[in-house]
């Protein structure tokens, strides 16, 4: 799933990716559609949303295995169980059977998509400010929290981080923890300069919270109470999810002449290397695996050493535009990297 797990960490253990040297980019699916969503991959097979479908790609072969009608969202990003492939549909969320055959069940519970999580055997997710606990095998839903008795609108946080029971997002300035049985509110933490933190979908690790702010500032929260266990700032708007592998904090900053890429220790708040100055505004989620970060943005695609920030590769220029440009966190499966496009394809880095 989008962030890898349910803590949204986005640290893979057992993935690999393409490490060094010179690599190769090439078009592995197109579709009839834009595609702003991060693919799935599990057991060889890709998941996709694109043109109102989803779709499932086998890796292997690179043909396509099936493909659904489901009012899927192009931004939503899927998640894969056991029990099937969830995806966000333009009005709600929906589960397919993994060999494609059958809808298992949908709930159109509002106006918006709904990016599925995947912790304690329920399916959660945020949509038009308000905080949906799902049954995993029938659709059933229960609404968890209503961002809007407690703020009158955005932004919030698109993919909820959760651990250990709890579920944590945020909306403008506040980051909300709540209970994932009850919905009760266990504790909210206010960014004390009043700028929102709702552009950064926060990860969790080892009883701490993180989270970007709109204030230039990166923020680590106590999972027990919701007191500030500190706050850095960085001279950039951090306005996308943290990553976390190793004791070491990986996002980016936004903003004019701020386009930069931070690497934090988590104790010590020092910079372990970096900060590294990019061509683009960071908008997107690092992904770690195997002593790599591979970071997209915009229109190029770079793989850090997770030691010393040294480039193992670089991708630049991928597309002719705007409308050619990454869609959105890529994906790691035996040594191949894979990203969607907004031009409606899926392609794959690999090393020559």
């Amino acid at each position: 799933m989008y962030g890898v797990d349910p803590q949204n960490t986005g640290h893979h253990p057992t993935a690999t990716g393409p490490s060094g040297g010179e690599v190769e980019l090439r078009t592995v699916f197109e579709s009839e559609g834009v595609i702003s969503n991060s693919p799935a991959i599990a057991d060889g097979t890709l998941y996709v949303a694109a043109d109102n479908h989803l779709h499932a790609v086998d890796l292997a072969t690179e043909e396509l295995e099936w493909k659904k009608q489901v009012n899927a969202s192009p931004s939503a990003h899927p998640a894969v169980s056991d029990k099937g492939v969830y995806a966000g549909t333009k009005d709600g969320i929906v589960a397919v059977e993994r060999g494609g055959d059958s809808v298992l069940w949908r709930n159109d519970v509002g106006i918006s998509s709904i990016n599925p999580v995947i912790a304690d055997n329920a399916v959660v997710g945020t949509q038009n400010l308000i905080l949906h606990r799902f049954d995993p095998e029938f659709g059933d839903e229960k609404p968890l929290h209503n961002m809007r008795d407690y703020q009158g609108g955005g932004p919030h946080t698109n993919v909820p981080a959760v651990a250990d029971g709890t579920v944590y997002f945020a909306g403008e300035n506040t980051l909300y923890a709540v209970d994932l049985e009850t919905g009760e509110v266990e504790w909210q933490f206010e960014n004390p300069a009043g700028e929102p933190l709702g552009e950064s979908n926060p990860a969790v690790k080892d009883g701490t919270v993180y989270v970007g702010g709109e204030d230039q500032r990166l923020y680590a929260i106590d999972t027990e109470n919701g007191s500030e266990e500190w706050s850095i700032e960085i001279n950039a708007s951090v306005e996308w999810s943290p990553s976390i592998a190793d004791g070491t904090i990986y996002f980016g900053g936004a903003g004019a002449g701020a386009q930069k890429f931070f690497a934090i220790d988590q104790e010590s708040q020092d910079h372990v290397w970096g900060p590294k100055d990019l061509r683009y505004s960071v908008r997107s989620k690092p992904i770690v695996a195997d002593g790599i970060v591979y970071l997209s943005n915009y229109r190029d695609l770079i793989a850090f050493d997770s030691e010393n920030g040294t480039v193992n590769w670089k991708y630049e220029d991928i597309g002719e535009g705007v409308s050619e440009s990454i869609g959105a966190t890529p994906a790691l499966s035996d040594g191949q990297l894979y990203f969607s496009s907004l031009a409606g394809e899926v392609c794959k880095i690999t090393s020559s």
